[in-house]
């Protein structure tokens, strides 16, 4: 059986970010009652998918029922949820999305909608961009609304409204992703509370470039083309 993708603590025990204890010991408690693998054999799922889906369960609470370890959770949530566990780093895909061919006049032929004309090219770039922030977005629970709808880039025939409206878009660019997997440091292996902070402030300085980066990419992107 495949091993299944990472799910964020607070979707698994269906709780907003922000539950109070209560709430999580509550939902837990009840979810517990419905995902014990001797009542999901009842309902024909299999002694494996039941038992995972309980221990999934299990270590979801034992996480955030703990104040540090849910403090700490919390902190690192995007770079735990986007985990390459594959190749066993902490990289994401996000992060690893190609843009610098398309710096080049080579990556398109022609001016049509189709095929690789421009039109077809940075169409489909811009909106892979926008569906990868989507993505992020809902993954980490901040809502589909937190990332604005992308005018569509159209073709030689759009009027001008519909030009501006794309180049405006993507020139004031600004990703919704926070880049906690290119942490340098896990703070928590800090032996004492200076050096724990003293890491966390690296890795927002980290964050902070990558984030920069991201955004003068992607607007780069734009002004190019």
């Amino acid at each position: 059986m495949a091993a299944p993708a990472n799910r964020c603590h607070y979707e698994v025990l269906g709780v907003s970010r922000d539950a109070t204890a209560d709430e999580i010991r509550s939902s837990y408690r009840r979810l517990a009652l419905q995902l014990h693998p001797d009542k999901q054999a009842a309902t024909g799922v299999s002694h494996a998918d039941a038992t995972a889906a309980f221990q999934e369960l299990v270590h979801a609470y034992e996480v955030l029922s703990d104040p540090k370890e849910r403090s700490w959770y919390d902190s690192h949530r995007s770079q735990i949820l986007f985990a390459d566990h594959k190749s066993g780093s902490s990289s994401s895909h996000f992060s690893n999305v190609d843009l610098y061919g398309f710096f080049s006049a080579s990556c398109f032929s022609g001016y049509s909608d189709s095929g690789k004309g421009f039109f077809k090219v940075y169409g489909d770039v811009f909106s892979k961009i926008h569906s990868q922030e989507l993505h992020f977005a809902e993954k980490l629970g901040l809502g589909r609304d937190s990332v604005p709808p992308a005018p569509l880039i159209g073709n030689l025939d759009s009027p001008y409204a519909q030009v501006t409206a794309f180049y405006n878009y993507w020139l004031g660019f600004s990703t919704v992703m926070d880049f906690g997997w290119v942490d340098e440091y896990d703070a928590s292996m800090g032996p004492n509370r200076r050096s724990r902070r003293f890491m966390e402030e690296e890795n927002k300085k980290i964050r902070k470039k990558a984030k920069r980066e991201r955004n003068e990419m992607v607007r780069g992107l734009a002004a190019f083309a």
